[in-house]
């Protein structure tokens, strides 16, 4: 096991979590898209926001990972290095400026697999189809092997709500969310949607009207964190035995088994490509 950074070193793993600002008036705030408005994070985590102004006396962005760790980016020459600021148990709540009465709760409780997800869908970022599961590299785009087994009851409820697959989140508090096109419940989804709070109906309309049609609902808790990420595969890699036979026994199976009709494989270049399921800015 690697021993634990100290505050300002490299951080040694991959950059994601969920997303929270701070500025060197020491506000920390949750934000959906630049321009909206600012939801602050009370109490202030006072220790948190001293210890990365140490590092960034103007503050900026952070990530919270899965593991609680705290971590940002600080320019180095041309280039941004990954640093680690602490660690932190998230919780309170999100609040508007001056609009006390909106406020959300930052770590929801008391849901049930399926259920709408009462704050903002934040979290690190993964993906999942069928048995698989994997980490995107936002900047080489690569496929990183989820490594950590996903508790089955996690797994099964993901595939259950999006059975071609798709992304999912996972909070410093290990909650597992995703957006989902078509809810299990729809009679119970009105009613949750009906009891949503204020910002959350809003943000769910401005991303709407950013294409994404889709709600947010609790899947279940992970175990097991921080989650192990594999490096992806390269083609140079050899094939081990297990490998080569899997793609034998396939290569053989091969062969047509129907007539195609042509027309099957035309591109149509009218039709609209949609947003992917869970845009990396959110």
């Amino acid at each position: 096991m690697n021993p634990s950074p100290n505050p300002g070193d490299e951080w040694p793993s991959y950059y994601r979590g969920y997303r929270l600002q701070t500025n060197p008036s020491g506000d920390v705030w949750w934000q959906v898209y630049n321009g909206t408005e600012r939801l602050y994070v009370e109490p202030t985590p006072d220790e948190l926001v001293e210890d990365l102004l140490s590092l960034k006396r103007l503050g900026g962005r952070i990530r919270i990972t899965e593991d609680n760790a705290v971590i940002t980016r600080v320019e180095d020459g041309d280039e941004y290095e990954q640093i680690y600021v602490g660690d932190i148990s998230l919780s309170g709540k999100l609040v508007p400026e001056e609009e006390t009465e909106f406020s959300v709760d930052i770590q929801p409780d008391g849901l049930s697999s399926g259920d709408l997800w009462p704050s903002v869908y934040d979290g690190a970022k993964f993906s999942f189809s069928e048995d698989s599961a994997w980490w995107h590299h936002p900047q080489t785009h690569k496929r990183h092997p989820v490594n950590t087994e996903l508790p089955n009851d996690v797994l099964t409820r993901l595939q259950r709500l999006k059975p071609t697959g798709g992304s999912f989140r996972v909070t410093p508090w290990n909650d597992v969310i995703t957006l989902v096109e078509d809810p299990p419940n729809p009679e119970a989804t009105k009613e949750q949607l009906h009891e949503l709070p204020r910002v959350i109906k809003n943000i769910i309309i401005l991303r709407r009207e950013r294409g994404v049609e889709r709600l947010p609902v609790y899947v279940g808790s992970l175990d097991t964190v921080p989650i192990e990420v594999n490096e992806p595969r390269s083609l140079t890699d050899s094939l081990s035995a297990e490998e080569r036979a899997e793609l034998n026994s396939w290569s053989g199976s091969l062969g047509p088994t129907k007539d195609i009709d042509p027309s099957e494989h035309r591109f149509d270049s009218t039709t609209e490509t949609k947003p992917r399921d869970d845009p990396e800015d959110w």
